[in-house]
């Protein structure tokens, strides 16, 4: 036994963080257990001691990834009032943070597809549900317009950052002589205009 295996939190971080490679590269069903616990540099009893089944890895792994987003929004949307402020900041906060958490965005595309009532759901819920509050509050300040449903406002936010991370490789095939360090920043820039000012001529 190595030391890897003598230590539990050193065991469980290995394991997780090849089960994240093996579950994103092969999605749920494809990645074999016996992969993982190669990867991780354990036996297969050893992550069924720690885990238990493979849909409770596949699950830990999600809320690994989520709930650090989760609880980070939720701070911000706790201690901040009420405005078009926040909800811009909120959509930056999101867009720097998968930026810099590419393998949560495959693990979001994932638990959507899944549609299971799994934790990341219900806390994905949970932000969702604090996020259009906040919305509703702002509508009642007259800080947004009142005639937009807060859940479809956060709905289209939301979409707008994760469909640039899921299809940034495809778009950038079409964007000829971008300069590709600066392209996710020139989005973000042109995505806030939109979304804050609108398409239409002021």
């Amino acid at each position: 036994m190595n030391a890897r295996t003598r230590d539990p939190e050193t065991t469980r971080t290995a394991i997780l963080d090849a089960a994240e490679d093996v579950f994103l590269a092969r999605g749920f069903n494809g990645a074999p257990m016996s992969e993982i616990a190669r990867q991780a540099g354990v036996t297969k009893s050893l992550i069924h001691h720690h885990f238990g089944s493979k849909q409770e890895l596949w699950d830990e792994v999600k809320m690994r990834r989520f709930e650090v987003y989760a609880e980070r929004q939720l701070e911000m949307i706790d201690r901040s009032e009420p405005s078009a402020a926040l909800l811009k900041q909120s959509m930056e906060t999101y867009f720097h943070f998968l930026k810099h958490n590419q393998p949560l965005v495959r693990i979001l595309a994932w638990v959507f597809l899944e549609r299971g009532q799994d934790e990341c759901m219900k806390m994905d819920k949970g932000l969702m549900d604090a996020g259009a509050e906040k919305i509703r509050e702002s509508q009642a300040r007259g800080e947004i317009r009142s005639d937009i449903d807060p859940r479809f406002l956060l709905f289209t936010m939301v979409g707008i950052v994760q469909h640039w991370f899921q299809d940034r490789a495809h778009v950038l095939q079409h964007l000829d002589g971008v300069d590709e360090s600066q392209v996710d920043d020139a989005y973000l820039a042109d995505v806030l205009k939109i979304f804050f000012e609108g398409v239409l001529p002021r």
